[in-house]
């Protein structure tokens, strides 16, 4: 077949017009843009942009007024956040919200939930499916431990971890869940220079060797350049810009508004 009748792959994520409005006041206007299976796809833009309200959306945290979401072929004029892990979407927060007072293996477990099959009667007895399902989940939990480098603090209590650590465990709850849309609302803040040159490492070994798509918001030009096939900008709530990165980086708006040359 030639390049030129080669079909192009449906977008995985698309968003269509999406609005949304606080008590009256727009926090997102009239955003479009689609993501496409096995990318990297940063959100930036200043603080205030509508990034993380935007990743809200997508996962069902926030119910857009107007415009539509098309996820791996459905199309929802609403999201919820259940019905978006069980579609596999997955997703990190700004501020970590981990188990605290857990384990790292347990914090991580807790990502397996919605795979497992047993009633709670059989878990909470330990019969039937329960037993041999405990291993199962066990054992992919351990493997998402092992791929993120954190098996050494396997069992040390979460609230106890530096924070990069904490990051990273937050990321392997998150990828336990076998997610195929992954969100990431910035991964790297508070990290110094080292801690954020591994997650990048890590984000794109989960992008390129489980195939998952990543949609992350990042304010660190030099790592969404590094790692991002696709880039969106946001500001007051607008979509200005949408390309490679090194169209994004050339856009006059983007640089206006990002990179501080607007007064």
């Amino acid at each position: 077949m030639s390049q030129a009748t080669r079909a192009v792959p449906r977008p995985l994520l698309e968003l269509e017009h999406i609005s949304l409005s606080f008590k009256g006041v727009k926090a997102i206007t009239d955003i479009s843009f689609a993501v496409a299976p096995g990318e990297i796809c940063a959100l930036i833009g200043p603080n205030g942009a509508g990034k993380s309200s935007l990743l809200n959306v997508i996962n069902g945290v926030y119910q857009a007024q107007e415009g539509r979401i098309s996820f791996n072929g459905e199309v929802h004029r609403r999201m919820h956040p259940h019905a978006a892990a069980q579609r596999g979407i997955a997703r990190t927060f700004q501020n970590i919200a981990l188990f605290k007072g857990m384990s790292v293996l347990d914090n991580v477990l807790s990502g397996r939930n919605l795979k497992r099959r047993s009633t709670w009667v059989e878990q909470a007895l330990r019969l039937g499916r329960a037993a041999a399902e405990d291993d199962r989940q066990r054992e992919a939990a351990e493997q998402v431990i092992e791929f993120l480098r954190i098996h050494a603090w396997r069992d040390a209590i979460v609230g106890k971890l530096p924070y990069g650590l904490q990051k990273r465990v937050e990321l392997g709850r998150a990828l336990a869940a076998e997610p195929t849309l992954l969100l990431l609302d910035e991964p790297m803040a508070g990290m110094n220079a080292e801690e954020k040159q591994e997650m990048s490492r890590f984000i794109v070994d989960i992008n390129r060797e489980f195939g998952t798509t990543v949609v992350l918001i990042e304010h660190d030009i030099g790592v969404v350049m590094g790692i991002s096939d696709h880039v969106v900008v946001l500001d007051y709530g607008s979509k200005i810009g949408d390309g490679t990165p090194e169209v994004v980086r050339r856009d006059p708006k983007v640089i206006a508004a990002y990179l501080g040359t607007r007064h």
